[in-house]
C-alpha cells in the first residue's frame, strides 16, 4: 500500500452537512476501496484569493493521511468529483517521515 496526503476543500454552504459528517463520508470511500484513513487534520475555513464562483468564496480546508493500493486511487478521485460536498482535492505520496 502506498501512503498518500490528501487535501480537501470541501463546501459546507451549500450542502447543509457539517464538516465531521463529510470527512466521515471521505473517510469511508477510502475504506470501501480497500484503504484506511491513518491521520487527520481539520485546518479550518479559508477564504478564496481568486473567486471564480460566487457562490464559492471559500472552504473548509482538511488535511487527510490515508493507506491505498495505487490502482485504487484513480477510483476513489473519481468518487470525490462526484460529491457536492467537495469542492477541490488535491492528492500527493506521503512523505514518510511526515506521515
Amino acid at each position: 500500500m502506498k501512503q498518500y496526503e490528501g487535501l480537501f476543500i470541501l463546501d459546507t454552504d451549500t450542502s447543509g452537512a457539517t464538516v465531521d459528517d463529510i470527512i466521515k463520508a471521505i473517510g469511508e470511500l477510502i475504506k470501501e476501496a480497500g484503504g484506511k484513513v491513518t491521520n487527520e487534520q481539520k485546518l479550518d475555513r479559508r477564504s478564496f484569493a481568486r473567486v471564480t464562483d460566487k457562490k464559492h468564496s471559500g472552504g473548509f480546508y482538511v488535511s487527510l493521511y490515508f493507506e491505498l493500493e495505487a490502482g485504487a486511487l484513480e477510483g476513489v478521485r473519481e468518487a470525490f468529483r462526484k460529491r457536492e460536498d467537495v469542492f477541490r482535492t488535491q492528492i500527493t505520496l506521503a512523505d514518510p517521515v511526515s506521515a
